[in-house]
């Protein structure tokens, strides 16, 4: 039968032979999956083997007390937590304790900080400067008649940027046919609001060194966010978006906020992680409550401050409340996909348990639960590519 996107737009038509090109314009629309006529008895062979029934009981067992907080009947949350489990089992290891350093009997419990926002923006923090490829960048994405060369200028003047969006653009993170060894034609394959999106992202993550070890690793949280973004990309593809390295960007920055309270407040974010274990909340509730603002918000400044999109600022800032973003799509995209990756355990960015679902945001994205499966399935495949972004654990 004809191959058509959600929007009903034929992309192959019946009875033409499915080639690597057409498996990447599926994959960039959406399309979870197609029937083929004539599949060979060893292609239906190739399919995975079915899980042990013990390792699928024993992340059963450690998933569900992950759900808590969560609406199990709800149809999105139900095939969240089976994909979860399912990618737990296979993956046949359990995770590491979730473990916090001690907390002194004898250190003052310290008031809440009301104020906290007001004396992050007041104090002016020595964050480190954005490289100013980055406001280039912004000036190329917010100038409508940009050209594929100006952004090509851009990039290429700084070499370690060119060679890591290459690398990124010749992986299996976009599928293309043959190699790329020009940024101006990755442009002009890719597009220019995309590319400098995901070269934006990109420049502003690698600024951050490392986060103490007492809280967590710069790899857990990047990979955490990796994941997130890519998630990002592939929901907003199902939706049909154009936007879709934009909602990457987004994925990967919506903790940032997060990161700078690790980074530059390691004692309040210390606070609210053990507060978060103490009473099984969600931790963004936390730092509301005991920071009067949450990490999203910090990160809605970090953004506005640097002049990135408002499209990925929206997003950020309203991830955990989407439904109250003036856009609430690109907000319910990046509010599913951090809890999609919550909940398959990938990385962390400090929270525990897998939060619940916003139903509105849900309604809006007017997604199938049955797409989770092959995004989870393509998303992984994406970030084993990408591993070279990840930094090594330090000792």
């Amino acid at each position: 039968m004809d191959v058509r996107d959600i929007k009903g737009r034929l992309l192959l038509s019946r009875g033409t032979p499915v080639g690597p090109d057409h498996i990447r314009i599926f994959k960039i629309w959406g399309i979870p999956q197609v029937e083929i006529a004539g599949a060979s008895d060893e292609e239906a062979a190739a399919a995975p083997s079915p899980v042990d029934p013990a390792w699928l009981e024993a992340a059963r067992q450690e998933a569900e007390p992950l759900f808590i907080l969560t609406e199990r009947e709800h149809p999105a949350i139900s095939e969240i937590f089976n994909q979860a489990v399912q990618y737990r089992a296979a993956r046949r290891t359990l995770p590491p304790p979730d473990s916090l350093p001690p907390e002194e009997l004898s250190a003052p419990v310290k008031e809440p900080d009301k104020d906290f926002l007001e004396k992050f923006i007041d104090q002016d923090i020595a964050l480190p400067e954005i490289p100013s490829i980055v406001i280039e960048l912004n000036e190329v994405i917010a100038d409508p008649l940009s050209t594929a060369d100006q952004m090509a200028q851009v990039i290429n003047k700084s070499p370690s940027l060119t060679a890591l969006l290459l690398k990124i653009v010749n992986s299996s993170f976009y599928g293309l046919p043959s190699r790329v060894d020009r940024v101006s034609l990755a442009v002009t394959l890719i597009g220019t609001r995309e590319l400098s999106s995901l070269a934006l992202g990109i420049s502003i993550l690698s600024i951050f060194k490392s986060i103490p070890s007492s809280l967590l690793t710069m790899r857990s949280f990047l990979k955490h966010s990796l994941a997130c973004g890519i998630i990002s990309r592939l929901l907003a593809a199902q939706k049909a978006l154009r936007q879709t390295e934009q909602m990457f960007t987004a994925g990967l920055l919506h903790d940032i906020g997060r990161l700078i309270l690790f980074i530059y407040f390691p004692e309040e974010a210390l606070s609210s992680l053990r507060r978060a274990r103490q009473t099984s909340d969600r931790l963004y509730l936390v730092e509301k409550k005991r920071l009067g603002c949450h990490h999203a918000q910090i990160g809605k400044y970090l953004l506005n401050r640097w002049r990135l999109p408002l499209i990925i600022e929206s997003a950020v800032c309203f991830h955990h409340e989407p439904a109250e973003a003036p856009d609430p799509v690109p907000a319910a995209i990046v509010h599913v996909a951090d809890l999609l990756v919550n909940a398959l355990g990938i990385g962390t960015s400090g929270e525990r348990l897998v939060p619940p679902i916003d139903s509105r945001a849900w309604e809006v994205l007017e997604l199938s639960p049955s797409c989770f499966e092959v995004v989870i399935h393509q998303m992984l495949g994406q970030l084993n590519t990408l591993e070279f972004l990840l930094p090594e654990d330090r000792p």
